[in-house]
């Protein structure tokens, strides 16, 4: 089977960006929790954001069970423009992972509303460019060849409302957007991962 083979190190760069994320948010936890004077000022839009990001993670991992099945996505499909198209989402996600959250902080005070906003270009801009080849995943391995569904639109809409935020740190555009985002990704969850509808 192809997609056991070249499945490997897609979910090996994922895994490393899901512990990456996940050991730079238990630091900062660490930090509160000290008895020093150190204090780590969370925002919520970061928060928000970055749970979107580790549970985007554990969704493209999820998601990709069926291309184990060469009845859904057959062996002869998978070339190398295919395997590149998959390989780069979980690059992204360690991309993201990498910037999202401080994790040089040398065990000092850390201001997450400053960082969010220092660095909201790179951040969005490569959440940007994911959503970009998660599209393309979509129409290439889940037959999604219906340019007006749901999740297609949905996505398009993300990108959107995500396009100012890359580009401006107004306060408000960032709030406003990063709610629309948690919203729409709960009821993604709901619908589409927990109540699932045929």
């Amino acid at each position: 089977m192809v997609f056991g083979h070249i499945s490997t190190v897609a979910f090996l760069i994922l895994g490393f960006a899901f512990v990456r994320i996940m050991t730079s948010i238990t630091s900062l936890i660490a930090i509160n929790k000290s008895n020093t004077k150190e204090h780590v000022n969370f925002y919520w839009p970061h928060s928000i954001f970055t749970f979107i990001t580790i549970f985007t993670m554990i969704l493209f991992w999820w998601t990709a069970t069926p291309l184990q099945d060469t009845n859904f996505y057959p062996d002869e499909s998978w070339n190398l423009f295919t395997y590149i198209l998959f390989l780069i989402v979980p690059c992204l996600m360690f991309f993201i992972a990498e910037v999202v959250i401080p994790y040089e902080h040398d065990k000092k005070s850390v201001d997450l509303k400053e960082y969010y906003y220092k660095y909201h270009t790179i951040i969005l801009g490569l959440a940007w460019v994911l959503q970009l080849f998660l599209i393309g995943n979509f129409f290439v391995f889940y037959n999604e060849g219906d340019i007006i569904s749901i999740k297609v639109i949905g996505r398009v809409i993300m990108l959107c409302i995500m396009a100012p935020m890359v580009f401006s740190a107004n306060k408000r555009i960032h709030e406003i957007g990063m709610s629309i985002f948690f919203i729409g990704f709960v009821y993604t969850i709901v619908k589409y991962h927990i109540f699932v509808t045929h």
